[in-house]
């Protein structure tokens, strides 16, 4: 074993962990400090650059258990897709693709406010135990989150076999990311607008494409991806097919009734899921470039437990997208009425919002609306000057680290965390008030829906991932 530093950095950063570290424990004392330092540089330095440089590719998720590569969808069923393996892969991120054929019967039914995202009531990702547990609409979430004059790229094409267009509600909202398509399947973004009407006995085809990453503080970012070589046990994915296709919650199911005598009929409806990796095959070297990702901590996404439930004129404290659903419609999360800031901006029935450092609200970070003489519409003014798009009514973006403090949010070079971790603001709890709240069942054989506030989070985790 050679001593003292008779090999630079890059060679000893080269180096497997085992035999990294019994180097540097070779050298005298007074050195190994100096060369820990430059070692941890070189591989934040080399796994940037595989990140940055590596060639994208696409392989398919087989369905668990070697049946095929798609999936059926069906009401309350849940689909498992293995993750493939592939030689020094590391997967960052999965396309998933639905086409489902739906049919509304006997009255006509409407698009919820989560269409296209509710086909799927939860997405859950396993890798030697839980790497993410979420709802899809955080998707739509950092989509929204990319920046300046970003409109989510996720969504919807929704063609008929008939020939009667849409009849789509007059909502203004200052994306265009969502928008009614007409009978012959044209589109101008993501799908259909929450409350789009659908005929009764008109077969409708949903075509959803949902891009999930799991490296999303940035595309270039290393905490997140996931080793596919075949290392530890083999990621696999569960979609959770909505329990009720047809129904009034907004979260949770992508169409509601108008009458109690609407029904839905499938036709085919299939998933298939795609995995996006890297295996460092570049265009500079035909040398593959290498990742050291057990020197990296590892991101993971969390559902919190839900606000159950949200009472009228009350601050609750819990614990950054929060979706506050107030139960009084399902084609929208919260009630909103007609404004000229857009959507987030109308939602009159949201009075007060806090988010504090501690677990009784005794501070704030954040404070709108009730006893500070701070309108809640500054809040969703300054989110849109942020972001240049406004996220539905509903949706409140507590934490979006990575667009702030720089002057372009699509520029992933800033930072602003929130660190719960001891030492930080492990207690942070948020807090709503609302005008009115309503128990929503007044559609005969259709469970009601229960107001509360849901909260979705992106987190850092800095033991880094279990290999093993």
């Amino acid at each position: 074993m050679p001593n003292n530093m008779s090999l630079n950095p890059a060679q000893v950063a080269s180096m497997d962990s085992s035999s990294r570290n019994d180097y540097i424990q070779s050298l005298p004392p007074q050195q190994r400090a100096q060369m820990n330092a430059a070692v941890a540089s070189q591989i934040s330095s080399d796994n940037k650059l595989f990140m940055r440089k590596s060639i994208e590719k696409i392989a398919y998720c087989p369905v668990a258990g070697g049946s095929g590569i798609t999936a059926n969808y069906a009401q309350g069923q849940t689909l498992v897709f293995d993750l493939p393996v592939v030689g020094g892969g590391y997967a960052k991120g999965l396309l998933i693709n639905a086409n489902i054929i739906f049919t509304p019967g006997t009255s006509n039914a409407n698009a919820n406010a989560a269409i296209p995202f509710s086909i799927f009531q939860e997405l859950d990702l396993n890798y030697n135990g839980a790497q993410i547990r979420t709802h899809p609409i955080i998707i739509k979430c950092l989509d929204l989150s990319r920046g300046f004059a970003y409109p989510y790229l996720d969504g919807t094409l929704i063609t008929t076999t008939a020939s009667t267009a849409f009849t789509a509600p007059n909502v203004a909202a200052i994306q265009n990311n969502i928008s009614a398509v007409s009978s012959a399947g044209a589109f101008t973004a993501g799908g259909p607008l929450p409350g789009t009407v659908f005929t009764a006995g008109t077969a409708y085809t949903l075509q959803a494409r949902m891009f999930l990453p799991f490296n999303a503080i940035a595309p270039d970012s290393v905490p997140g991806v996931l080793p596919v070589m075949g290392v530890g046990n083999k990621p696999q994915l569960k979609l959770f097919c909505s329990s009720a296709f047809l129904g009034l919650d907004p979260l949770l199911s992508p169409i509601s009734p108008t009458a109690a005598t609407t029904t839905v009929a499938f036709g085919a409806a299939t998933v298939n899921v795609d995995m996006v990796y890297l295996d460092g095959t570049n265009l500079s070297s035909p040398v593959p470039l290498q990742l050291d990702i057990e020197s990296e901590p590892t991101l993971q996404y969390y559902w919190d437990t839900p606000l159950n439930p949200l009472n009228a004129g009350l601050l609750q404290r819990q614990y950054v997208y929060s979706v506050v659903i107030d139960s009084n419609q399902s084609t929208s999360f919260i009630n909103s009425g007609s404004g000229a800031l857009g959507a987030n901006s109308n939602t009159l029935n949201i009075t007060a919002m806090d988010l504090s450092p501690d677990s009784v609200g005794q501070i704030s970070f954040v404070k709108y609306g009730a006893n500070t003489n701070v309108s809640i519409f500054d809040f969703f003014q300054r989110n849109r000057r942020q972001h240049n798009a406004d996220f539905d009514a509903g949706i409140i973006p507590w934490i979006v680290a990575p667009s702030r403090i720089v002057a372009d949010s699509s520029n992933r070079n800033g930072l602003q965390a929130l660190n719960m971790r001891p030492g930080g603001y492990p207690a942070t709890t948020h807090a709503y008030q609302v005008t009115q709240v309503s128990q929503q069942g007044a559609i005969a054989g259709f469970s009601a829906t229960t107001p509360r506030v849901e909260t979705f989070l992106v987190s850092m985790n800095y033991d880094g991932l279990r290999l093993a």
